[in-house]
Order: structure tokens, then sequence, then C-alpha cells
């Protein structure tokens, strides 16, 4: 990854690398606090990320929970979505990714999902990521260089 990289964690439950330039923030969406970036160079691109932690329900493993936390970020039954997987990673965690079109506001947008989690003290923990950027630009630079570098961040991130 490059240099110019930064580490960053969020929650006391993840650490990933964000670029060294990119405007930081937080957001209260719903009552999360959600961590945000805006990229320099994008042209209204923003990255996200929020984490979260559910017990199992008596007599229910925590890998079942962490299981179905995955199939659902992926909207199975949702026909905006695309470009679905759930995939194990070497160290036991779950990444599950996807890609969604939406229209809001007369504006059509582009998000980048990603879910990464594990089974931590007999809990599912996640850490789920989005980048979002106006249709209009996506496929375009500099959106697929940061995607990429995203992808590849998060795919390395650590839970705690």
């Amino acid at each position: 990854m490059n240099e110019d990289w930064k580490a960053v964690e969020w929650a006391g439950t993840v650490r990933f690398r964000v670029p060294m330039g990119w405007t930081v923030s937080s957001e209260d969406r719903e009552g999360i606090e959600v961590l945000a970036f805006a990229p320099n160079n994008s042209g209204g691109g923003a990255f996200r990320v929020l984490t979260d932690e559910r017990a199992p329900r008596p007599g229910e493993p925590a890998e079942a929970v962490l299981h179905e936390m995955a199939l659902r970020f992926v909207r199975p039954d949702d026909a905006r979505v695309s470009d679905r997987s759930v995939e194990e990673r070497e160290d036991g965690a779950r990444l599950a990714q996807a890609m969604m079109v939406t229209e809001e506001d007369g504006r059509t947008e582009s998000h980048y999902l990603w879910l990464l989690g594990r089974v931590c003290d007999g809990r599912a923990r996640v850490a789920m990521f989005s980048y979002t950027v106006p249709a209009l630009f996506d496929g375009q630079e500099p959106h697929v260089s940061n995607l990429a570098g995203l992808d590849a961040a998060i795919r390395a991130a650590e839970l705690l």
C-alpha cells in the first residue's frame, strides 16, 4: 500500500488505512456515530465507516449471527444491489461486498459497500464501510484509484 496512507482506528473496533490528505469528520446518523472522510480530489466522493456488535440469542452460535449479518448486508432481495459477494478471510473474518445505485433528491449515486466481521469474545463484531460517488463520475479518476486503494485497505483492515 502507498506510504501516503495513514492508519486510523475507529470505535475501538477496527484499524484501517486512508489517504493522508482526506478530510475527516464524524456524523450522527439516526443516533449512530459514523466516521466520515472527504477525499480532497473527489468531485463529490465520500467514505464512511461505522461499527456494530451483536450478541447471539441463547443457544445460537456467534458465528451464525455473523453469517446472518453478512448475508443481510449484501441485500439479496434488493434489485438496486449488484456485485454481491461474501468470503472468508484466512484469519477467519468475513468480508461481504456489494454495489448499489440509488437516486435521492434527483441525484443518482453509486455506493460501494463492504462489511468486515468476525467473532470476538462470543459476539459478532463488524465494521461497515461505504464509498459513495456521484454516478456521473463513477468509473472516472480519481474515483477508480480511490476505490482500488480503499478495497485493498479494507481487505487488510484489522478488527480489534
